[in-house]
């Protein structure tokens, strides 16, 4: 009886193992979605799935998925390092009541050692219907946490449309040393645009060539613990500040280069006592207040323009020669 049970033990353990390692074959590297796709196909080119929820149990770690042709593949939430690309015909995510894509990495160093996210051409839309309007009931555009992760963290957001939510277009807010680049991404009609927060350690935030316009409160805000350079972008018509920093951060150091940020209630804000922000080749016009301070630096090269603002506010220190 005792040989019996042995044996029956080790046929249910190798056939566990092997039913595992066909799931893992089963995943692919490159996956494929299509506005007249299915869920139950294997998510081939020539067998696409009909959503990227779909999609991503049936990719690999580090894999990628990419959208045949233009259609709306559903909010997506991924624990893993992955590719997510809606190709040249923008991959559409309606939001309704809920966050867009929610990245929340927590495999194991062994398993997912790149932990590295990126999403490209992508449209994610917040609005949804509340009664008889139409309005933004979307959460979150894109919620960057980290779960169990306790490792740093890259995601990459490049050429999207994000708009129409109730908090915030894009949020960062991990607990370790992460890195977040935002490229070529249009962010409008959110409450606040970018937020970028570290528990601890540090999270770098950098953006190019973002615009980020008609926020309800502040358009882009580096919270406790974040650092970061923002260039060709812009922030206007915000119901509170262009670019800021959070008073909690007293130790970040933001770069404004070559920006625009008018019609803001204020331009440009440095955070608490020893943040610092420095600005260069940037218009900072017809803002209710120019530049405004929690305790923290305020320099210029001197090259930029400001102008017309209600009230100069805080004033910078010039800097040299470097």
């Amino acid at each position: 009886m005792r040989k019996s049970r042995l044996i029956l033990n080790a046929l249910t353990i190798a056939a566990l193992t092997l039913a595992a390692a066909s799931l893992a074959q089963a995943q692919a590297t490159r996956t494929w979605v299509s506005g007249v796709g299915d869920d139950v196909n294997p998510c081939s080119r020539t067998a696409p799935c009909k959503t990227f929820a779909g999609a991503i149990s049936k990719t690999f770690i580090g894999g990628e998925i990419d959208a045949l042709d233009p259609g709306g593949f559903g909010a997506v939430s991924t624990t893993k390092s992955i590719t997510i690309d809606g190709a040249s015909g923008f991959g559409s995510v309606l939001a309704s009541g809920t966050t867009g894509v929610t990245i929340n990495l927590q495999q194991s160093l062994a398993n997912d050692p790149e932990r590295r996210v990126v999403l490209r051409r992508l449209s994610i839309n917040g609005t949804g219907a509340s009664g008889a309007a139409g309005v933004r009931t979307g959460i979150r555009g894109v919620s960057i946490v980290q779960g169990s992760l306790t490792n740093d963290l890259r995601v990459s957001i490049e050429n999207c449309y994000i708009q129409n939510f109730s908090q915030e277009g894009v949020n960062a807010n991990v607990n370790s040393s992460s890195f977040v680049s935002i490229k070529d991404t249009n962010i409008t009609n959110c409450n606040v645009g970018v937020n970028f927060t570290s528990a601890s350690g540090f999270l770098v935030g950098n953006l190019d060539r973002v615009k980020v316009e008609k926020m309800t409160s502040n358009g882009v805000v580096y919270g406790t613990n974040s650092f970061g350079n923002v260039r060709d972008s812009q922030s206007n018509s915000n119901g509170g500040d262009g670019i800021s920093m959070a008073a909690g951060n007293t130790s970040g150091r933001v770069n404004i280069e070559s920006c625009v940020t008018n019609n803001n209630a204020t331009g440009v804000r440095s955070g608490g006592a020893g943040s610092k922000l420095i600005i260069s080749n940037t218009s900072i016009q017809s803002n209710g207040t120019g530049a405004a301070t929690g305790g923290g630096g305020l320099e210029s090269h001197g090259n930029n323009q400001i102008s017309n603002n209600g009230a100069a506010g805080s004033a910078f220190t010039p800097l040299g020669p470097q």
